[in-house]
Parts: C-alpha cells; structure tokens; sequence
C-alpha cells in the first residue's frame, strides 16, 4: 500500500522537471537548530548543548532522497550566507521559542530568510520551507516583522486541510495527484502541534496576501478557522502551520501526541510533502566550496539521542554544543 501510494507521487513530481534543467541528484537541505527548552534539558544528564534538531525532519528530506546539513544558531552573518550558497533547500522547523530574534532561532531564521529573499530576487532557485514555528517566522517576517498571530487551541489535533479558491494555481497542488488531493481535503491527514495561529482575515490585514497564496485553512478545537497552508506567489517558499514530517517519524506514545496520524494515506500525504519540496531543491545545484568542506557539514558527523525513552515527544534529537 505504501508504496502504491508513493510511486505515483513520485513519477508525477518528476513529470514535472523542467525540460533540459541541470537537475541536481545529490541535494542537500539545511535545517535550522533552535536552543533547547527546559523541558528537553531537564531529560537529559548532560545538560551543556546549546541547540537541537528533531531527528524527524532529518529523515523527513532523507526519505525524499535528500541529505541534510544542521544549520547551527548563534553563529555570525557571514556562516549563515555561506551556508544560504552552499545548500539547495532550507527548512525552518517547528519549536517552542519566539519567532522575534529574541531568540537565537528567530534571529539565525531572519538571517536565512533574507539570504534565501536575495537569492531569489537574483534568479537562483532557493526554496525555504517552514513548519509549525517556522511557517509562523515566515509569516512575521513576510509581514515587515510584524506580528498578526493570535492565540488558538490547536495542539495534538488532526486535520483535513479545507482547501482555498485557487489553491490548483499553486506549485504544491499543481504537481499534488488527484487522489492525494483527496487525501488531504477528506480525511484527517495532517497534524497540529500549536498555540498560536494567523487567521485569514489577519493574513489579509498584514498585507500577506499581496505575496503568498492561502492554499488550505484548518479549524482549532473551538472551530477558530486558521491559515494552515501557505506559497509565495513568485518564489519557492512555503509554509505550513500542520506537521507533515510527524506522521512517518514521530511515535511518542502518550495521550499529548496520541492524534499523529500513522495510515499508509497519512503517511502518503507526508511523503508527498516532503518528495515536493526536495525536487524543488533539485532545481538548485549550489554546492560546498570541497568535497571536505561538504563532508565536514553533513548530519551524518552528529549521534542522535533516543529522547522518545526518556519521556520527549521527540523520538530522536541531535544535539549540538
């Protein structure tokens, strides 16, 4: 069933490969750290990391045949254009920090949106996906660094995507195949882990809605409709409020994360999510400087910690001093 699911969505995102493109088959996709809490800390007895990454969405862009480089906070404005040069796709993820740059996170994800902005503006293909958190960051800093979220009642709830007038007109669905399409918009594939939401009307105040389309909206427990789904109308960047990299990799087995949903059509719709984004990184063919240089960068240099053991609702995290 699985793979059922999958091949069709494969053959259709290479289907839409650009004919006679320098199509990268060894991407690599950066993902932002982010300092770890309390609560993450408190499991561990070697408490002296300063930033971690959920392993889930390591495997969320290998999965798509992608390999992932941590792009570490709290380093200087030059590290963070070299590592903009040096990727073809950048993923914000999901967390619990501020979306300002009072955090390290909200300001190493200022840096990188602005390099990914630039990049574009100068006709290199550089897509930039935001998750949970990360879809929050893009819209305050998509806003001028402004904050239009309000608070909302949306933590381990799974979701239909109700989907947007237009929403065809759009990369993501475009290359989405009928029937995951149906997916999405019928059943409860995808799932939510926040507290804070914009809505359509404030997406619309802020002047968001001049640069990026609202593709989906989903519903909180006190059916607050909220923006869940989001792409740039001119460059590849794309957001979405729901976690699609939870449903393949993520198995705390508590009742707060009791709602991931684990089905072959659930885990089909994550996959298709993430196969979409690393084609479009296929586009980019920016590399490291070496061969060393790349070696010295990927995940691969770095343990993963079981954190699901201890309690977390991350089953695995790499850890970073």
């Amino acid at each position: 069933m699985a793979f059922s699911v999958l091949l069709p969505v494969l053959l259709a995102l290479v289907a839409n490969a650009e004919p006679g493109s320098a199509y990268n088959l060894r991407p690599t996709i950066g993902i932002l750290s982010q300092e770890p809490t309390d609560d993450i800390l408190d499991l561990l007895e070697d408490k002296n990391y300063t930033s971690y990454i959920a392993a889930s969405y390591v495997k969320y862009v290998e999965g798509s045949g992608a390999r992932a480089v941590p792009i570490l906070i709290n380093q200087d404005d030059s590290y963070y254009e070299k590592m903009a040069s040096s990727v073809n796709g950048i993923i914000l993820p999901g967390g619990s920090v501020s979306i300002t740059n009072s955090s390290a996170y909200g300001l190493a994800a200022q840096k990188v949106y602005e390099h990914v902005v630039k990049a574009n503006k100068e006709g290199i293909i550089l897509p930039l996906w935001g998750t949970c958190l990360g879809f929050e960051i893009i819209t305050y800093l998509g806003a001028n660094y402004e904050n239009w979220l309000e608070g909302c009642l949306a933590r381990n709830k799974a979701d239909k995507l109700t989907l947007q007038i237009g929403f065809m007109d759009s990369r993501i669905f475009d290359q989405m195949p009928h029937y995951v399409i149906d997916y999405v918009s019928l059943w409860k594939t995808t799932v939510n882990f926040h507290d804070w939401c914009i809505t359509p009307e404030n997406f619309t105040k802020s002047g968001l809605i001049e640069d990026f389309k609202i593709l989906a909206t989903s519903f909180d427990y006190n059916d607050l409709e909220y923006v869940a789904l989001i792409e740039h109308n001119e460059m590849p960047i794309f957001g979405s409020q729901f976690h699609p990299e939870k449903n393949p990799y993520e198995w705390a087995n508590d009742k707060e994360h009791s709602a991931i949903p684990h089905d072959p059509f659930s885990v089909g719709v994550a996959h298709y999510f993430s196969n979409f984004f690393v084609n479009q990184a296929r586009y980019n063919n920016q590399h490291f400087a070496t061969k060393k240089e790349e070696n010295e960068a990927l995940i691969y240099n770095h343990d993963t910690t079981f954190t699901g053991e201890l309690g977390s609702g991350f089953t695995e995290c790499y850890f970073f001093r």
